[in-house]
């Protein structure tokens, strides 16, 4: 039984280390999407949702784009840097496009730039053994 307990203490232990200590929430917002690029609003009825990226790319090359959330009713959506694969250090560019629920759907926004913030996670402190 002490066997047992003991390899269970460890396996928890061993668990609890490889567990992410450390997570850190973002938000991305945008202004809400009400016309069409002539200035027209769009017709009532028709519903927007969006599509968030990120990329290394300031090009905003397709095959760059990291996908931070799709069909989002919102305008705003969060994300973890280290989670998502941004260089911490490192500058990367968001972008966003609308879709309407016809499926017509817009460019992808300008880019935005953000330096992606070098963290530390807290010390971690060992309770008890």
């Amino acid at each position: 039984m002490k066997k047992v307990a003991r390899f269970l203490l460890w396996t928890g232990i061993l668990a609890a280390l490889a567990t992410p200590a450390f997570a850190e929430t973002r938000t991305i917002s945008w202004d809400p999407v009400t016309t069409y690029t002539d200035n027209t609003p769009i017709e009532p009825g028709k519903t927007v949702t969006y599509s968030a990226y990120w990329t290394p790319d300031p090009g905003l090359s397709l095959a760059s784009l990291h996908t931070i959330g799709t069909s989002l009713a919102t305008t705003s959506t969060t994300f973890d840097p280290t989670v998502q694969g941004m260089t911490r250090g490192g500058t990367v560019y968001f972008t966003a496009k609308a879709v309407l629920n016809t499926g017509e759907e817009s460019a992808l926004s300008p880019a935005f730039a953000w330096v992606v913030p070098l963290v530390t996670p807290p010390p971690v402190t060992l309770l008890s053994v």
